[in-house]
């Protein structure tokens, strides 16, 4: 036990390198960046075993837990709000609606397409307008059920499936960022709010294409067959192909926001966690709104693989952060991120 002790350990090291490490030059940091919060629930069950045996190896996972302390509050939150005016208060949503195929897929009657759809619409609404939505995997039925439903004059994007920026405020420039080797992509907007200008960026990164094997050795797998070894190597080899393609698209992005002369808001998909070089690389010069304000558990990803925080919204050190939140729905596989900011 005291073996295994030390290589989940190991594991936890490398999953703090797993951010500073471009994936290009070695990708297993971030597989381990991956699955850090697997590895912090094993340092603490550890830690409570050793306790229970009255053994002092528990400093070993203690100490490794506390080395990364840091760590821990990019899953879990233990923020409070503001209380703001509501004059004061913008309202930016980011969500992967994921074609909202939920209000259609399974329905057969109008009524329950009619039914499923209000509940969509009150879901998202809630008790607060939102004045900037930024969507991934939109097409466009859903642009103009979006528009239609929740009012939004101007609205960017470029291509079926792109991401998309809708806004209540006006549009004065735009541009989209083409990923190569790829069909995601990144569009943006400056959006004139409060006589500021302000740049929003709407961000669907690579994914790694693994749900369905991940479902597959989950429900089948057997260690005994050579069949489920060759899915997991299949799944690995995904990993690494896409953890690569999305630092290169995390530092284009990068690269534009470098010659920005606005203050930036970020919204989307990474399809990473915060244990990332993508991650990494965007948070360098920006708030991220779940640390600063979210609370509880993180969890934006409602596919087959839990625990997942891959949805965000970033912002410029300059814009106040009063609130975070994650709605739960299942209108998706991913749950929309909402924040509450004033300029």
């Amino acid at each position: 036990m005291r073996w295994m002790n030390v290589l989940v350990i190991f594991a936890t090291f490398f999953a703090y390198l797993a951010p500073f490490v471009n994936p290009a030059r070695f990708w297993v940091f971030s597989f381990f960046g991956l699955i850090y919060p697997y590895l912090l629930l094993t340092n603490i069950l550890f830690v409570i075993y050793w306790s229970v045996l009255k053994k002092k190896y528990l400093l070993f996972s203690l100490g490794c837990i506390l080395l990364g302390c840091g760590h821990v509050t990019s899953f879990v939150g233990f923020n409070s709000f503001d209380k703001v005016k509501t004059e004061e208060v913008i309202t930016i949503g980011s969500y992967n609606i994921h074609g909202l195929g939920s209000l259609v897929i399974g329905l057969k009657t109008k009524e329950e397409k009619k039914k499923k759809a209000n509940e969509f619409v009150q879901f998202l609404k809630r008790e607060n307008e939102i004045q900037i939505l930024c969507t991934q995997e939109t097409n466009k039925y859903n642009i103009d059920f979006i528009k239609k439903n929740f009012n939004f004059p101007y609205l960017y994007n470029v291509k079926a499936k792109s991401p998309v920026i809708f806004s209540k405020y006006p549009i004065l420039n735009s541009g989209i960022i083409n990923f190569s080797k790829s069909s995601n992509s990144c569009v943006w907007a400056d959006l004139k709010i409060n006589n500021q200008n302000i740049r929003v960026y709407s961000i669907h990164f690579q994914s790694n294409q693994v749900s369905k094997i991940a479902d597959k050795v989950a429900n089948d797998g057997d260690l005994s067959k050579k069949e489920t070894f060759s899915d997991i190597k299949s799944m690995m080899g995904k990993f690494k192909l896409y953890a690569t393609l999305r630092a290169n698209q995390a530092q284009q992005v990068a690269n534009h926001i470098a010659t920005c002369p606005h203050p930036v808001i970020i919204c989307g998909d990474f399809n990473d966690t915060p244990q990332s070089y993508t991650y990494h690389l965007l948070t360098q010069k920006l708030k991220d709104s779940f640390k600063e304000k979210g609370r509880g558990f993180g969890t934006t990803y409602a596919g087959s693989i839990p625990a997942l925080r891959i949805d965000y919204i970033l912002l410029d050190k300059k814009i106040n952060i009063h609130s975070h939140e994650i709605l739960k729905g299942n209108f998706s596989d991913h749950y929309p991120v909402i924040c509450k900011i004033s300029i």
